[in-house]
């Protein structure tokens, strides 16, 4: 079973060079899926927050809403402010007052700041295993993408077991060296 979304993005955040490449390696199947959900998962929890707070502070009463003026638009307020916070998410920008009138701003910006590393880490990984030499790309392929296991792999590449464990290895230790260098020392 696959790590969940949101331990995931925590321990990434917490992990040096070398725990984040072993994360994007153990979980390489299912990582920019990862990703996606917990950024969705992070917009309606700012997005709730934002809403909630906002609700409590003015005092409202979600009753029906009377517009007695021209000059302001909620709807496109609102609209907007999606916008800005989805925007921020992918970009990993916190000009104006996006995390305002939210619970943990800082938690939040962290996560944020997380995901856009993990998004930028993957891609190096996803680069260096491109480069891999033809069987050893396919091999290192077909096994963190989950498709076979070492003992099918020996049988489809008429090898030993302990032949394709032992490329797997050095083919890990190459991965590990060609990216880490890319990968941020800490958060």
């Amino acid at each position: 079973m696959c790590i969940t979304d949101e331990k995931l993005v925590d321990a990434y955040g917490k992990g040096d060079p070398r725990e984040r490449f072993m994360l994007i390696y153990r979980n390489y199947e299912v990582f920019p899926q990862l990703i996606d959900c917990y950024e969705l998962g992070l917009f309606n929890r700012i997005l709730y927050e934002k809403e909630y707070n906002r609700r409590k502070k003015n005092g409202d009463d979600l009753g029906v809403r009377i517009q007695t003026s021209k000059k302001s638009d909620p709807t496109a307020k609102l609209a907007v402010e999606h916008v800005m916070i989805r925007d921020a998410i992918k970009e990993c920008n916190f000009s104006g007052e996006l995390l305002k009138d939210t619970d943990n701003s800082e938690k939040h910006r962290r996560d944020i700041l997380t995901i856009h590393m993990m998004r930028r880490e993957y891609e190096v990984f996803d680069n260096c295993l491109k480069t891999l030499p033809g069987r050893e790309y396919r091999i290192t392929y077909h096994y963190i993408h989950g498709d076979l296991d070492t003992a099918q792999l020996a049988e489809q590449e008429h090898k030993a077991d302990q032949t394709i464990r032992n490329m797997l290895a050095k083919t890990r230790r190459v991965l590990e060296s060609r990216t880490t260098p890319f990968f941020r020392e800490e958060l």
